[in-house]
């Protein structure tokens, strides 16, 4: 059983071009979002294991989509991932942390698969690391972090990096 960085069970996604339950109805462009850009069709992300392809060219993304296209569909649901309930009284940011699934990587303390307790070490303000929450790649080229900037609702930026920093482990003043 594979489980992400918070603990929770995974389940793999079907990639077949069943059209309830795989990718059957996604476009080409929707499906190199996907695969590149870390976000389905209905805007959620992808998560852990599936890394974002940032190298792969968009005619080497379009060839592995008309593959998929020729494989039998397959229906295969797959159980919901569970929501976590934020109680309000927990403040807009750690809502925001879990709404976007942020703990499937970074874990429920900011130390998953990627480290982010140690964010304010290259990001000391607030608007720097909204700017790199935004466009990661923009800053680290080649990064797997998606671009969140037009998911992730404006008013929430703020609450979110003032919850990052109740995460972050700081070692020097």
């Amino acid at each position: 059983m594979l489980l992400d960085a918070s603990g929770q069970q995974v389940y793999s996604t079907n990639i077949t071009p069943d059209v309830e339950t795989g990718i059957g109805s996604w476009t080409e462009s929707q499906f190199l979002r996907a695969l590149k850009g870390g976000f389905r069709p209905n805007g959620t992300p992808v998560l852990y294991p599936m890394e974002q392809y940032v190298d792969m060219t968009d005619d080497e993304a379009a060839a592995v989509f008309a593959y998929l296209k020729t494989v039998p569909p397959i229906r295969k649901t797959t159980p919901s991932r569970p929501a976590v309930v934020v109680p309000a009284s927990e403040g807009q940011g750690k809502q925001a942390y879990y709404k976007y699934s942020c703990n499937s990587c970074h874990g429920d303390q900011g130390l998953g698969l990627h480290d982010l307790r140690s964010a304010w070490k290259k990001y000391p303000t607030d608007a720097a690391l909204i700017e790199y929450i935004k466009d990661p790649s923009a800053k680290v080229p080649g990064i797997k972090m998606p671009t969140w900037d037009g998911v992730i609702e404006g008013d929430e930026y703020a609450p979110l990096v003032t919850y990052l920093k109740t995460l972050q482990v700081r070692t020097e003043p």
